[in-house]
């Protein structure tokens, strides 16, 4: 019994400092995880914060870049927004054979074109674009002036759309008429460094609205617009042409642009585009054009009272087909018009079809792919290094006719104003790189009818044109 009393005094002694100890033990525990919660969370808001900053600065940062594709740009992290700054210059040195002062031939240096490209993207889902024109511009008098007008600043192209959808892009403003294959290339990368006689027929630009857009992995690209009025070969502004007498309706333009086999298993047939515009409008007004050889000088014009009243219709089936080095390009453009020569009491009214077509082809020798955007050297412009850049053989082939029915109405003089005319050139193309291209070139344009000061039934002297380019781009 006394033994037992003893160990529960022992036992006593052991578990009543502990029994006073163990709550004060759990306390300190208690506090102090909670302390450290506290800091801890204390720890993920700051990160949040600190986060949430990091983020709202990458948003708000700006990627600056520079280089022979894109020029000089400056766009958002998310590429929401985007400021894209280039342009390129074409100076020219043309040598007529005979110089012949007397049809407007006069041989010498110009600066073709003087363009500044400013484009761009605003949200994510619009894009802008400007182009104005400080070079030589002056294309429907004769080429032989010098005076600041052939200089004047003038409006390439200024539009704005919207890309939200890309098989439904909405565009409006000032460009190209989607119409002439050629004329809708961008001029940096034309074969020749003038369009061939198809865009004597073909409004070049105009101002208006259109809906296009690609589908089916881009084999089918589509655009249909509707414009304010611009004439064959005309670059319009809107508004009152400074030609004067432009009452011009809206017409419409619509093209459709195939390439069955791109991004296919049948490689040699890839790069074959085969497509049809067409445009139509009523026109009225004495807004007529003036027709111009490779050279730049006119050949054609309409006699004075001559005006435009009704429809005119215009067609263009084109084709291209690149494959490897070769590259092939051609259409043809139907323009029907009706015209009305007032002398008087004297009325004539009558319904003309003019015509044009062209075919050109390319050969890159250096091997590099030919494209319908241009040629890109394998190796840049390097003597020192044993390279050389990119050579391209070029050659073209072209006709214009104008319908007889408007010398037979008076509406055109043949003492003046051609018939028809004929032009085929030979040139190669030599590109430094990216951004540099050489271009010498030679072409002959010979004409039916039109011979300046002489009888209706002789000929205009035969055109020959030697062209130098040198062409710098960004």
């Amino acid at each position: 019994m006394r033994g037992f009393r003893k160990v529960l005094a022992v036992l006593a002694v052991i578990l009543l400092p502990m029994s006073v100890s163990m709550p004060v033990f759990a306390d300190d525990s208690t506090a102090d995880i909670e302390k450290r919660l506290n800091d801890l969370e204390e720890q993920v808001a700051d990160l949040k914060e600190e986060l949430f900053k990091k983020k709202q600065a990458a948003a708000s940062s700006a990627v600056v870049t520079a280089n022979s594709k894109d020029g000089f740009s400056i766009k958002s992290e998310g590429g929401d927004y985007k400021l894209q700054i280039g342009g390129y210059i074409q100076a020219d040195a043309r040598e007529f054979a005979d110089n012949k002062k007397d049809l407007g031939y006069s041989s010498g240096f110009i600066a073709r074109r003087v363009r500044i490209i400013l484009q761009g993207t605003v949200a994510r889902d619009f894009d802008f674009y400007l182009q104005p024109e400080f070079g030589y511009n002056d294309t429907y008098s004769t080429i032989t002036s010098t005076a600041p007008s052939a200089y004047a600043v003038a409006l390439q192209d200024a539009w704005v759309d919207y890309k939200h959808f890309p098989w439904a892009t909405i565009k409006g403003g000032k460009f190209k008429i989607p119409f002439d294959l050629e004329n809708l290339q961008d001029t940096r990368y034309t074969n020749f460094p003038e369009i061939g006689l198809t865009g004597n027929l073909s409004p070049q630009r105009d101002v208006g609205f259109q809906l296009g857009g690609n589908l089916f992995k881009d084999r089918l690209t589509y655009a249909v617009g509707i414009f304010g009025g611009a004439a064959d070969h005309e670059n319009f502004y809107g508004g009152s042409s400074t030609a004067g007498g432009n009452n011009n309706n809206r017409y419409g333009a619509g093209r459709i642009f195939v390439q069955p086999f791109k991004a296919t298993s049948l490689t040699p047939l890839s790069g074959l585009g085969i497509g049809y515009a067409a445009t139509y409008g009523k026109e009225k007004g004495t807004d007529l054009p003036t027709y111009i050889t490779p050279g730049q000088a006119p050949v054609f014009s309409y006699n004075s009272g001559v005006s435009a009243d009704g429809p005119q219709l215009r067609g263009s089936p084109q084709f291209y087909y690149y494959y490897n080095s070769l590259g092939v390009l051609g259409e043809y453009v139907d323009s029907e018009e009706t015209l009305k020569y007032t002398s008087g009491s004297n009325i004539i009214k009558d319904k003309l079809d003019n015509r044009a077509w062209q075919l050109s082809g390319t050969y890159v020798l250096t091997g590099e792919n030919a494209s319908y955007t241009g040629v890109i050297p394998n190796h840049d412009f390097d003597p020192l290094n044993g390279s050389w850049g990119a050579f391209e053989l070029a050659a073209r082939y072209g006709q214009l006719a104008i319908d007889h029915k408007v010398f037979d109405d008076g509406f055109a003089n043949l003492n003046t104003s051609i018939s028809a005319e004929k032009a085929w050139a030979v040139g190669i193309n030599w590109y430094l790189n990216r951004n540099a291209k050489l271009v010498f070139d030679f072409e002959q344009t010979k004409f039916r009818r039109g011979a300046v000061n002489g009888p209706s039934t002789d000929d205009r002297k035969t055109e020959n044109l030697f062209t130098g380019e040198f062409q710098l781009s960004l």
